[in-house]
């Protein structure tokens, strides 16, 4: 449903760069075409869309610097005027405290990672998600007076959205303007909600890989990935305002891509972050009959990563969840029984495992919550499972890898009748 929203959405943008204004469709007084307007009024859209892009990539450092150069950039003798978001009190707290994130990160060179998770959680779950509310708030209430001063001077007091003047020129045009008026905002607002939520959620899911990758020389790989897409938009977009919309559409179809299993690993990125900190304040009480996990390779038919409860109904285990987290509830039986299955101790979080065919070989069920941990023997017996082992997951790069790769693969999704 999102994806389809979005793309949609990525049709508006060009319908609004082409689409002429009311008085081009009367025509004007001396005969003269207002398609001149067009072109800069569809670059300065590009440009929009290639803020929106950047701004739901990294939000501090697009709304900090956005809100700098609109700020120095104002003529001297006018800065008083600047809107809030443009204003030194509210972007430069922002840019120290992006100095302060720069800091903590280099100092992963030197530091370990497991002292630094931590404040990495706190960053991952506080800065990222307030600062993403501050840039949709900030681009929602910029995005249209920006466009709005693209129109030629004669629409000065409304270039994308229609001016008063053009009402007076008869029914139809009345008629017309009075839509654009309406439809126009609504038009653009859902526009930046669902291209910069798109793109965020992918962002996020970077993040959240940086937090949860056991080594830093991953984090540093990561980091610099994510660094360079922004880099390579800042440089699209100073080359020619189209440049940077083409290579802002393609990130948006890429992150459309990602989007369902970004989702999903956002959700279990939080969740883990969540537990992480609160370490043994969260964990579950004795007597449940509910585990709380997020579904792996072992379980067929549902999307990896997905947040569900694990119980044993009948000595089946039953896989319960709900699809984008808000449809209807499904279930998931594993076919083989309970006992051929066991709780692995991991270094992040407890996970439930069938051995396979060759000896050491784990397919793994599902993912517990960090709040489990230490409580495996508890949840052997509440499912009903053959013990618990210490599987020592993660000792290797390469074991690392491919648990990521197999959480995060795309599976065929077999919906049960």
């Amino acid at each position: 449903m999102v994806e389809r929203m979005t793309r949609l959405a990525i049709a508006v943008i060009f319908l609004i760069c082409l689409f002429p204004g009311p008085s081009t469709a009367a025509g004007t007084t001396g005969g003269s075409s207002d398609f001149g307007g067009l072109l800069p009024r569809g670059e300065l859209i590009a440009d929009e869309i290639s803020r929106i892009t950047g701004c739901a990539i990294s939000p501090i450092l697009g709304i900090s610097v956005l809100g700098a150069y609109t700020y120095y950039a104002t003529p001297a003798e006018q800065r008083d005027n600047v809107p809030w978001h443009a204003a030194p009190q509210f972007w430069a707290p922002l840019l120290v405290i992006l100095f302060l994130i720069i800091l903590k990160d280099s100092a992963k060179i030197a530091i370990p990672k497991i002292i630094m998770v931590p404040l990495d959680a706190v960053e991952t779950l506080l800065e990222k998600n307030t600062s993403a509310v501050l840039a949709l708030i900030v681009l929602l209430t910029s995005i249209g007076g920006g466009i709005d001063q693209a129109g030629p001077p004669d629409h000065a007091a409304g270039g994308l959205f229609v001016s008063a003047a053009h009402a007076a020129q008869g029914t139809g045009v009345q008629s017309l303007a009075g839509a654009r008026e309406l439809i126009e905002p609504a038009m653009i607002s859902v526009l930046v909600i669902a291209v910069f939520t798109v793109v965020w959620i992918v962002s996020q899911a970077f993040n959240f890989l940086i937090l949860l990758s056991p080594f830093s020389s991953i984090d540093l790989l990561l980091t610099l990935w994510k660094n360079s897409i922004i880099a390579l938009l800042l440089l699209a977009s100073l080359v020619h305002p189209y440049a940077g919309l083409l290579f802002s559409l393609c990130v948006i179809l890429l992150c459309l891509f990602l989007f369902s299993r970004s989702l999903r690993f956002v959700v279990f990125g939080s969740l883990t972050s969540m537990d992480l900190l609160r370490k043994k304040a969260g964990s579950p009480e004795p007597g449940t009959d509910a585990i709380k996990v997020f579904a792996g390779a072992g379980l067929s038919g549902v999307p990896s990563m997905s947040y569900g409860a694990l119980t044993n109904v009948n000595r089946v285990l039953r896989f319960t969840y709900r699809p984008w987290f808000v449809l209807p509830v499904r279930t998931c039986d594993v076919q083989e029984p309970p006992e051929a299955h066991h709780v692995g101790k991991g270094i992040l979080s407890p996970v439930i495992v069938r051995e396979g065919k060759k000896s050491g070989q784990y397919t793994t069920l599902c993912r517990l919550r960090p709040r489990y941990a230490s409580r495996e023997h508890m949840v052997a017996q509440i499912l009903g499972l053959a013990g618990v082992r210490d599987l020592a997951f993660g000792r290797g790069v390469r074991d690392s890898l491919r648990r990521l790769r197999e959480h995060l693969r795309p599976q065929r999704t077999i919906h049960p009748p």
